[in-house]
């Protein structure tokens, strides 16, 4: 929390999504929700994490599919890219079940995440066939901005005396993102919020460096999965029976 890496715009695309995040979306979607990043009540808070979060899990499963249908159509590898866009969407979906088990959403709230899909998904499509790695840039940048709102969160849900300390402060962490994250029994909402946090600045990094790789470069963040699903396994071994291959490769 004491660094948060941003990435400076260099090509003309980099620049446009830079504005389209940084500006007219960040600032939009502040004064629509009525947020403000220094004492945000709790009421903007809980509605900005289930819009947002419901739009962070469309960009991973459109470039993921589109890259499946790719390699079907032209029948070779994608070296190890679906997995990770894949783990995405998913990750980012779990985020808005999360938030939903504390914060309940509002008839206003189903009718906003429809409309945004509607909107968003097509971009993003049509984006991703032209361009992809403007949707990665794209999707770097708003990581960025989730990245700084959960921060901000954070801090605030620390520090006595802000709306969100006297709302969130005392909240216990759901069963649903205990299990989810494998976290203390005494775990508090706060640290649900710094697990979002980790996850996102994961988002951020994959999707900054894939858009600056080739479509067929192979996926640099295949051994961190393999290394991800070591430690799992080898956590299983200790409690039960189940063994880890170190010959197998898991991600293709």
């Amino acid at each position: 929390m004491s660094t948060l890496p941003v990435h400076k715009p260099e090509s003309f695309s980099d620049k446009l999504a830079h504005f389209l995040v940084k500006t007219v979306l960040y600032k939009g979607f502040n004064k629509l929700t009525g947020f403000s990043a220094e004492n945000p009540t709790a009421r903007s808070c809980e509605w900005r994490l289930m819009i947002l979060e419901s739009i962070a899990g469309c960009p991973g499963m459109v470039a993921g599919c589109m890259r499946h249908f790719r390699s079907l159509r032209a029948m070779e590898r994608d070296h190890g890219w679906i997995h990770t866009l894949l783990e995405e969407a998913e990750n980012e979906r779990m985020h808005l079940l999360v938030v939903m088990k504390m914060f309940k959403p509002s008839l206003i709230t189903r009718l906003v995440v429809i409309g945004g899909q509607l909107v968003v998904l097509p971009l993003m499509i049509g984006t991703y066939l032209v361009h992809p790695k403007s949707l990665h840039r794209f999707v770097g940048y708003l990581e960025e901005t989730a990245c700084q709102t959960y921060h901000d969160l954070v801090t605030l849900t620390l520090k006595e005396g802000t709306e969100l300390n006297k709302a969130w402060g005392h909240l216990p962490a759901p069963n649903i993102a205990k299990s989810y994250w494998n976290m203390d029994d005494n775990s508090m909402w706060v640290d649900v919020l710094k697990n979002l946090y980790a996850d996102e600045s994961n988002h951020r990094d994959v999707n900054h460096t894939f858009a600056k790789m080739k479509e067929d470069d192979p996926n640099p963040w295949v051994q961190k999965h393999n290394e991800d699903a070591a430690k799992v396994w080898m956590n299983q071994d200790q409690v039960g029976d189940a063994k880890w291959d170190r010959s197998v490769t898991y991600v293709k």
